[in-house]
């Protein structure tokens, strides 16, 4: 039996009864019920026991009562009912009083009905309780395999589980994002102690009981479902079902990607494919990507996203970048870009389309960008970098756009450049350049940079590093102090110095394209001087 001391009272023809005293213990759980006779049953009495007693055994001892009321208390018990009408006609003030003080659950039994008609009443209820918790339970289990073997989208999965567990969940990813959250739980709760270990944890806060279960696949920690049963003891009668729904989820969770896609989606990312491989004349992979897509092939902006490995581990790439695909698909930005995803020789190749939403194409290039870096540079990615292309208004374009993210990719290694993403954009001057003689380049930075090497060595490379650190930037001082670890003070009078020094005014554009140049020039000879001598 698992019943309140309040629920018992809400049973016929235990309904009857009213609690005299100890109301505040009203939350009591009553596990069995039984008889009191004999004043020494408090020796046999056991946790959340409710007695039922005419009073018979302690009618003339009123002070010895308050003794058996506290032993009763002392073991545990959940209640006492007591029959009036017989021996006692009222409960003696001083009992109400200790009861009262005890929180102790003190019953008026009604005197029409046998103790066995109320005994028999709360053992059906009981039985009915536990028979509809079984039968919910075993509802749950079936939605649950239902849900395992829906095919087609499951877009909707998180709020499907949520639903058939009828509980509120939070499901969070592996790099501690919250994905999706029905409690109402503060989110500093939520994430107490984070990152975690990914083990099975139960634990009670002050917002209540939460079940923690890893999302595990192959082995793969993908996040975590947070379960928050309404009730304490829907954990242990549901336990198992929460470590089933993470199972299905986890399944989901891998798979989401290629199932979110439609036949048509499909059949383009490997039209797709041919072409970026050159399989395919442009022609060809017009008609075919036009006859799949419709008109959603015109009228768009695409952006090409290469997504490549810097290290062998062993088992090859493929499966970080398929965690790392996962990521993408779950991240708060990127979720609601249209995107397409394909591994080609060991690299991932990300197609965006950017249709009109209110932002500009530049602003939407900005946050792939910045999403992407907060995803290769969470602990769990590093060793992945990506790069990207030109944003491209034609579909016949992509192939130019894949070929700008290998360009950007080569060019990042000639010039050892360590971001984690890399715009072709950025490094387009120095694919230009790369045609001009050393000697004109050599020149162009003396005229340039000649009033530093009146200074000391360590002065000069400490001005120019500050240099190169501020275009790299886009003029972001404050992020430029974080990077060389300085005062952003300190960066200021560089930069002011460096003006002076140079005969430039950074807030030119002129000026900057000219320092730009001499920067990059540099850098290339460099290269160039170390390849020679290896």
């Amino acid at each position: 039996m698992h019943l309140t001391v309040e629920e018992a009272l809400r049973i016929y023809p235990l309904s009857k009864a009213r609690i005299a005293a100890g109301i505040e213990g009203k939350g009591r759980i009553i596990r069995s019920v039984n008889t009191m006779d004999a004043p020494d049953v408090t020796d046999w009495v056991k946790t959340g026991e409710m007695l039922f007693t005419t009073a018979f055994a302690i009618r003339d001892t009123p002070e010895d009562f308050l003794r058996i009321l506290q032993r009763l208390n002392d073991r545990g018990a959940a209640g006492l009912g007591i029959k009036l009408g017989r021996y006692w006609t009222e409960i003696p003030p001083v009992v109400i009083e200790e009861a009262n003080r005890l929180n102790f659950p003190l019953l008026e039994l009604p005197f029409e009905f046998t103790f066995s008609d109320q005994m028999n009443a709360l053992m059906q209820a009981e039985i009915e309780k536990s028979t509809k918790k079984l039968h919910d339970a075993l509802d749950k289990q079936k939605n649950l395999m239902r849900f395992a073997m829906q095919p087609g989208d499951s877009s909707q999965h998180f709020q499907q589980i949520g639903d058939i567990l009828a509980h509120p969940i939070v499901v969070i990813s592996a790099r501690g994002q919250i994905l999706y959250n029905t409690s109402d739980w503060p989110e500093t709760e939520l994430l107490l102690n984070w990152p975690w270990i990914p083990k099975y944890q139960k634990l009670r806060s002050a917002s209540g009981w939460r079940c923690t279960i890893p999302l595990m696949e192959e082995g793969e920690c993908y996040g975590f479902l947070m379960v928050m049963p309404r009730h304490a003891s829907a954990i242990q009668e549901e336990e198992g079902l929460f470590h089933q729904a993470a199972e299905i989820l986890s399944f989901h969770m891998d798979r989401f990607q290629d199932e979110r896609q439609s036949v048509s989606a499909y059949r383009w990312t490997s039209i797709l494919e041919r072409y970026l491989l050159g399989r395919m004349l442009p022609e060809a992979f017009l008609e075919q990507s036009r006859a799949v897509l419709g008109d959603s092939a015109q009228a768009a902006v695409f952006l090409c996203v290469m997504t490549c490995s810097e290290q062998d581990d062993g088992d090859g790439p493929n499966r970080g970048l398929r965690k790392i695909r996962r990521d993408l698909m779950y991240h708060p930005y990127l979720s609601k870009v249209s995107s397409h995803h394909l591994f080609m020789a060991e690299r991932m190749v990300s197609i965006f389309t950017l249709t009109e939403s209110g932002m500009s194409v530049s602003a939407h290039q900005q946050g792939i960008v910045a999403s992407f870096s907060e995803v290769l540079e969470s602990g769990s990615n590093e060793g992945f970098r990506c790069f990207v292309s030109n944003p491209k208004f034609e579909l016949e374009e992509l192939l130019e756009a894949y070929g700008e993210c290998e360009k950007a990719q080569d060019i990042s290694n000639r010039l050892s450049f360590e971001r984690t993403v890399t715009l072709f954009s950025d490094l387009e001057l120095n694919y230009i350049f790369r045609h001009i003689p050393q000697d004109t380049m050599q020149q162009y930075c003396n005229n340039l940079l000649k009033p530093l090497s009146h200074k000391g060595e360590d002065y000069t490379s400490e001005i120019l590093r500050t240099l190169e650190v501020y275009f790299a930037n886009e003029g972001h001082v404050n992020e430029v102090a974080r990077q060389l670890f300085v005062h952003r003070n300190t960066v200021l009078y560089r930069l002011e110095k460096a003006g002076e020094l140079l005969g430039v005014d950074l807030k030119k554009i002129s000026d900057l394209l000219q320092l730009k140049l001499a920067l990059v020039f540099r850098r290339m000879i460099s290269i160039e001087n170390n390849k020679r001598s290896e």
